[in-house]
C-alpha cells in the first residue's frame, strides 16, 4: 500500500507554495465571516464611491415607505373618486335641465297666475243672471269686464247686481253702473212693462292657485283643474 508522504519537507527551510489570494475576496472561496470583513474594509477605506449612491438609496427607500401609505390610499379610492365624478356630471346635467324646466315655468305661470279666465268668468256670470233679465253682451279682458243687460223691471236689474257684488271672481268695490236706460211699452204705462237697460262694468279678481282649484271644484271645469294641480305639483317639485 502506498504511503502519501513528501520527504522534500523534512528538515528543510523550503516552504510549501500556497496559490495567493484572489483581489476580490467576495469571488473566493473564502468563509462569510471573511467576505463580511473585507466588505467592511473596502466601504471604510473608499467613502467617496459608496457615501453618494448610498444616501440616495436610503433617501429613495425612505421616500417609497413614506408614500406607501397615501399612495395605497389613493388606490383603494380612485374608483370612488371616479363615481363621485361620474354623479358629479349626472347633477350638473340635472341642475341644467332643473333650470330649463324653471324657465318654461315661468313662462306659462302667466296663464295661473292672472285674472280669471273666461270660463270661470262666464259660469259665474250666468249664475248671476236672474229669471226675467236678458244678457244682450259683454266683454271681459284680463282686468275689467262690460255687461249690458236689459229687463222688464228694475227689480230683476236689482237681483242681477246683486249676485254681481256676491260673486267670488268680481272686486265688489269696483262694480259700477255705466249707464241705464228706460223704455216704456207699447202695450202699457205701467212698470212691469218698463224696459230698463243697463251697463255694468267692473273688475276680476285675481285668483291664487288654491282659490282658482276650489273654484274650479264648484264649476266643474275637471280639465282645467288637473291642468292646474299639474302645473302645481310640478312647480313645487323643482322649488325644493
Amino acid at each position: 500500500m502506498p504511503v502519501n508522504y513528501n520527504f522534500a519537507f523534512k528538515n528543510s527551510k523550503l516552504r510549501r507554495w500556497e496559490r495567493p489570494a484572489p483581489d476580490n475576496l467576495l469571488l473566493s472561496n473564502a468563509s462569510l465571516k471573511k467576505k463580511i470583513i473585507y466588505l467592511y474594509q473596502f466601504f471604510r477605506s473608499n467613502p467617496e464611491l459608496f457615501y453618494p449612491p448610498g444616501l440616495i438609496l436610503i433617501a429613495t427607500v425612505t421616500i417609497q415607505i413614506i408614500t406607501f401609505y397615501p399612495t395605497n390610499n389613493i388606490s383603494k379610492l380612485e374608483s370612488q373618486h371616479q363615481e363621485y365624478t361620474k354623479v358629479t356630471r349626472q347633477l350638473s346635467g340635472l341642475d341644467m335641465r332643473i333650470n330649463t324646466m324653471k324657465k318654461h315655468l315661468n313662462n306659462i305661470k302667466v296663464f295661473y297666475s292672472q285674472s280669471t279666465p273666461v270660463y270661470l268668468f262666464a259660469f259665474y256670470l250666468q249664475n248671476s243672471i236672474p229669471q226675467g233679465v236678458q244678457l244682450n253682451n259683454y266683454f271681459v279682458s284680463e282686468t275689467g269686464f262690460d255687461i249690458r243687460a236689459s229687463a222688464f223691471g228694475i227689480e230683476q236689474i236689482n237681483e242681477m247686481i246683486t249676485l254681481l257684488v256676491e260673486s267670488p271672481i268680481i272686486s265688489k268695490n269696483t262694480l259700477v253702473i255705466k249707464k241705464i236706460n228706460t223704455t216704456d211699452s207699447d202695450i202699457s204705462n205701467s212698470t212691469a212693462n218698463t224696459n230698463v237697460s243697463v251697463e255694468i262694468q267692473g273688475r276680476i279678481l285675481k285668483l291664487d292657485l288654491e282659490k282658482r282649484k276650489q273654484l274650479y271644484k264648484e264649476s266643474l271645469a275637471h280639465g282645467l283643474l288637473r291642468k292646474l294641480m299639474r302645473f302645481n305639483d310640478l312647480n313645487q317639485l323643482i322649488r325644493s
